[in-house]
């Protein structure tokens, strides 16, 4: 709309030029053509005036533009912002919701896993050079030299042990956050009697990397705490 105005103006002079040219030639004798022409100096300079402020306008015009397009921009910069911030919101809901799912699907085999580890330590068992049906219980309580006896590789005590690591590996193993891990490691020591304990240490006790297991996954102030208990001397 303002090109359209600006072209006018424009269109007006140059008739108005013009048609004094033609004015001056066709209602002014020649000889005093170059009188008249001197007359119209200052007309010349009020148009030089009208251009150079026009000039003023289309750079006051041009700079009102600049300014709404730098507004614009820093608009666009804000949502751009706005937006970026949403899809890290939404990147660290995903993230919390995917850590949450392998939560609940770890537990849930973990809790499977305990459930079949609780039945095995009920049941009796039989040791090679020991005649009696034991318990966990029993074995514990075996006198100091058919302690010897009881091993990880023993029958059906194997399986209970295979079980109890295998808890303890899938929990290292698994993508979880640490907290996750403590969590699941904490749910594993609670279901997990000191008698199993102390029958786990005394058949993985020659087992280094079992019993560094153990220490990795919060196990070593009970161990500790069962190694002196099976360490005093009996009367």
């Amino acid at each position: 709309m303002k090109r359209k105005y600006i072209a006018l103006i424009a269109l007006v002079i140059f008739v108005v030029w013009a048609g004094s040219g033609v004015a001056i030639y066709i209602f002014v004798d020649k000889d005093f053509r170059g009188i008249t022409g001197d007359m119209f100096g200052a007309v010349n300079a009020l148009f030089s005036g009208f251009a150079f402020a026009g000039l003023i306008y289309t750079i006051a015009v041009q700079r009102q533009e600049l300014s709404l397009q730098r507004e614009a921009i820093k608009m666009q910069t804000e949502e751009l912002k706005m937006q970026r911030e949403e899809t890290a919101r939404s990147a660290d809901q995903l993230e919390g919701q995917k850590n949450l799912l392998n939560l609940q699907m770890a537990m849930s085999v973990v809790n499977d896993l305990i459930e079949t580890q609780s039945r095995r330590a009920v049941e009796e068992y039989t040791i090679s050079g020991y005649n009696n049906v034991l318990t966990f219980s029993d074995m514990v309580n075996l006198r100091q030299h058919d302690i010897g006896l009881i091993k990880e590789d023993a029958p059906h005590l194997k399986s209970y042990l295979d079980t109890f690591f295998f808890i303890l590996n899938f929990i290292q193993m698994y993508d979880l956050q640490d907290e996750q891990k403590e969590m699941l490691n904490d749910l594993v020591s609670i279901n997990t009697s000191d008698i199993e304990l102390k029958l786990i240490l005394i058949a993985v006790k020659q087992s280094q990397p079992r019993m560094i297991m153990l220490e990795a996954h919060g196990f070593y102030p009970r161990y500790q705490k069962l190694i002196e208990e099976l360490t005093m001397p009996s009367y």
